[in-house]
């Protein structure tokens, strides 16, 4: 178990871990010769069954961020007291960091018993009931102590180590995280790095990823609460000697990741702002953000209003200056950059950086669906809307790829284009789609159909091709010149569009129809005003424009397609082949082959060409 010492400055941190321990946790000369704290302390109560390791936190307002550095949620919370001050500023401002963090366990000591009398002593008592009160040290036990007289220090060893001896961290299946805290190089031995395990698990010989370097090591040998250990896991604390990066490079605020991770610069969270703060938090407010031993700044973004009052919780994305490795479900805290002082904290909800404006509803909708309490709960909810991106699902929710398998399966939802559907949902977008295209040409007779982007209904535009595709498949719509619309419609013809229909259909009832300037001559028909009365006749699908010199009735379109299917059936065609196989003549037969090379029916490819499309 991993105590974590929290409480105002000089209240006695350092002298009881020493008087626990016997170990000074002021390793740095300026901490020795000022008497004061600065940077993070680690010592070791080993009780042969068990080990408790302590990491003592600078009690000075001035290093928060160190104190913020060395907490983690599965840790037990120490929270010191001085007798002759009781609770002081430092230690509601703790207090609250502890709270924040998720810390949910912990014992109160009350130092310097020997500088209190018994009114003193009992007035300090009563403040710290109130300061715990609602906390999760409401209740906890409040242990006298002295380390110059020795008072109740051995009720305070076997408190902890009690607790140690029943506190089993839950087992951790997610992808293994190390928050690097120091760093070091011992001869012999090479690159140490030590700090708090947040997720997962890692052994010897493991290979790790340096957060943000992007480098890659190896795992040559690790210690656990002090200890030779094989393998280290969520909550323990633990020193990696690695091979593969250079001693220079990790420093406090890097992590260690069992994959390479490039993190996250906006974080969505739930943000509760603290009651003691002396005005409300505005939007875009500059911030300080911790998160365990990474420090950034950056602008806190409300995801609804302007303002959000003391002791009030608000949604909030974090718009940061440099990445944070921030999870779903990490602790963060958030400190005024103006005021100095900690503004409040919560939980991370959503790293995945949605697209879009910050308050649009659907991008809101996508952030409630994921504020779901466990994956399950948020993957129906997804559903719900348009779908969920599996694999920035699986990484939101640290999932394995087993876990989400088993997760979606069963459910009546399909995937398409890397997304999961909900079956239900697929249908109702095909209907509004079907429905839209059969009511507008109802309404509109002379509608010559409607392209994929001027449909109105409710569907998103990354599914819109593919229901299309499949209303078409279906027989329910049928496609022309890149517009939908109704199986068997046929726009509204003027007078003269049927006029000139009929005299040019008899000409062009066959597979190699005459040119234009051969129409033109043989209906005496100017050829510019033969090419202004066929342009509405190809938009209404009568007529098939193949190039600015040829024009052909559908049905003949249909049928050289069908050609080119038989011999792509085979292996690539050629411009030969298919005249042969068609019956047209060469130059025919290259209009047509790069009219469908246009239409992106076909491909050429060199000297031949391959299908690729369904039909032209």
């Amino acid at each position: 178990m991993i105590v974590t010492l929290a409480g105002h400055v000089d209240h006695g941190k350092t002298s009881l871990v020493e008087a626990l321990t016997g170990t000074n946790t002021d390793r740095l000369a300026e901490e020795r010769r000022r008497g004061l704290t600065i940077d993070l302390g680690f010592a070791y109560l080993d009780a042969g069954d068990t080990t408790v390791g302590f990491v003592d936190v600078p009690g000075h307002h001035r290093f928060i961020h160190n104190m913020v550095a060395g907490v983690a949620a599965l840790q037990h919370a120490l929270l010191v007291v001085a007798a002759d001050d009781g609770p002081m500023p430092q230690t509601a401002e703790h207090l609250d960091i502890l709270r924040l963090l998720g810390v949910s366990a912990g014992t109160v000591a009350l130092t310097k018993l020997d500088r209190a009398d018994p009114a003193r002593l009992a007035a300090a008592r009563a403040a710290i009931d109130r300061l715990t009160a609602g906390t999760f040290l409401a209740g906890a036990p409040v242990i006298e102590t002295s380390t110059v007289t020795g008072q109740n220090v051995d009720t305070l060893r076997d408190r902890l180590l009690g607790a140690a001896r029943s506190d089993r961290a839950p087992a951790d299946a997610r992808p293994f995280r190390l928050a690097i805290d120091r760093a070091f190089t011992l001869k012999g031995a090479g690159l140490v790095v030590t700090g708090t395990v947040h997720a997962g698990r890692v052994s010897v010989d493991d290979e790790v990823h340096l957060f943000p370097a992007g480098r890659a090591a190896r795992v040559r040998d690790l210690r656990v609460q002090n200890r030779t250990a094989r393998s280290a896991s969520a909550g323990d604390r633990a020193a990696l000697n690695l091979a593969g990066i250079d001693a220079g490079l990790p420093a406090r605020g890097a992590w260690l990741t069992a994959a390479p991770d490039a993190g996250h610069d906006r974080v969505v969270m739930d943000l509760e702002v603290l009651a003691d703060r002396p005005r409300p938090v505005r939007h875009w407010t500059p911030v300080h953000v911790y998160h365990a031993t990474t420090h950034a700044t950056g602008r806190l973004a409300l995801l609804a209003g302007s303002r959000v009052a003391p002791g009030e919780r608000a949604r909030a994305e974090l718009v940061l200056d440099a990445p944070l490795l921030a999870r779903r479900g990490d602790r963060l805290i958030v400190r005024d950059h103006a005021l100095e002082r900690t503004l409040g904290g919560g939980v991370v909800i959503d790293n995945r950086g949605l697209p879009g404006r910050r308050r649009a509803s659907d991008r809101l909708a996508a952030i409630d669906a994921v504020a779901a309490p466990d994956p399950e709960a948020a993957l129906e909810a997804a559903l719900a809307l348009d779908g969920v991106d599996l694999d920035a699902f699986r990484r939101l929710w640290d999932l394995t790829p087993a876990a989400l398998e088993e997760l979606s399966a069963g459910r009546d939802a399909t995937l398409r284009q890397g997304r999961l559907v909900s079956n239900e949902r697929w249908r109702r977008w095909r209907d509004a789609l079907a429905g839209e295209t059969t009511d507008r040409h109802r309404d509109d007779p002379a509608l010559q159909g409607l392209r994929e982007n001027e449909y109105r209904a409710e569907v998103p535009a990354t599914f819109r091709g593919a229901l299309l595709a499949e209303l078409v498949t279906a027989g329910v719509l049928e496609q022309r010149a890149g517009r939908f619309r109704p199986a068997q419609h046929r726009a509204a013809l003027s007078a003269e569009e049927q006029s000139l229909l009929a005299r040019l259909t008899p000409h062009l009832d066959q597979p190699q129809p005459p040119s234009l300037g051969d129409l033109g001559k043989r209906l005496r028909i100017p050829l510019a005003a033969l090419q202004r009365g066929i342009k509405p006749l190809a938009s209404k699908g009568e007529l098939v424009v193949v190039n600015d010199k040829r024009v052909y009735l559908p049905r003949h379109v249909d049928e050289l397609a069908e050609h080119a299917r038989r011999l792509a059936a085979a292996g690539p065609f050629t411009a030969r082949e298919f005249r042969d196989a068609s019956g047209v003549g060469r130059n025919v037969a290259i209009d047509v082959l790069e009219y469908f090379d246009r239409r992106r029916f076909t491909r050429r490819q060199g000297d031949t060409r391959i299908v690729v499309s369904e039909g032209p």
